[in-house]
């Protein structure tokens, strides 16, 4: 038997996403939106800064997480599935989307750095240019997510309630970055409801696909001579 703990590994790196995502998102508070006054967001910017500033390094960690995680599940779908693209499509879709949490935290960490001797209008700018790609991310999420739910329910790598689960999240992400049209009201760019419940829904596919990953509950690899349990 071989013992490979690849896939455990890759499972506490999505559990450890999970938390540093959650912290990122809730540890400075709920953060006014584009459209409230010049005034209360320069206000917030500055009463909050040191945790907006902790707030991107979590974010920046998590970026690199939400890849090596996304890595380990590529793998174990390309094992079972490896005339399939799938896997390619998950990887790719991950370090995109790994790649736009890290410059959004450092985008959101330069609007806070010097917010008390800088221009209003330049702090709005960063503030807008911050909240549009943070709605965009659903765009770049929603192709790992959808390429992790067909590759499940096509290997039968988890049980199929998580691929659909990951379809859903897929769906809630590429709808909420349609947010960018709005300017105001519950649609607006940045709000809670176009990013961070697509950012909750995801995060609970995570957790539970990375709780499976942790405990090894995977299904053996077929080689054609006999079965390799996938440690």
């Amino acid at each position: 038997m071989t013992e490979r703990h690849e896939l455990r590994w890759g499972g506490f790196a999505g559990l450890a996403f999970v938390v540093l995502a959650l912290l990122g998102r809730f540890l400075p508070g709920n953060p006014p939106t584009v459209d409230d006054s010049d005034s209360t967001i320069s206000g917030w910017l500055n009463d909050h800064r040191t945790t907006i500033l902790f707030s991107a390094l979590l974010w920046a960690a998590a970026a690199g997480l939400v890849i090596w995680f996304a890595a380990a599940f590529a793998e174990a779908i390309r094992e079972r599935a490896e005339r399939s693209d799938v896997h390619l499509a998950l990887l790719a879709g991950s370090v995109l989307v790994g790649a736009a949490i890290f410059v959004n935290a450092a985008l959101t960490a330069a609007t806070a750095f010097s917010i008390g001797g800088r221009d209003v209008a330049i702090t709005m700018l960063m503030y807008d240019v911050t909240a549009v790609m943070t709605t965009m991310i659903g765009v770049a999420a929603a192709l790992p997510l959808a390429a992790a739910g067909i590759g499940v329910m096509r290997t039968h790598l988890m049980p199929n309630w998580l691929g659909y689960l990951a379809l859903l999240a897929a769906l809630v992400s590429f709808a909420g970055a349609f947010g960018v049209f709005a300017t105001d009201g519950v649609f607006v760019a940045g709000g809670t409801l176009m990013t961070t419940i697509p950012l909750l829904l995801s995060a609970v596919w995570i957790a539970c696909a990375g709780g499976f990953m942790v405990r090894e509950h995977l299904p053996e690899v077929s080689t054609g001579e006999a079965a390799v349990p996938q440690m």
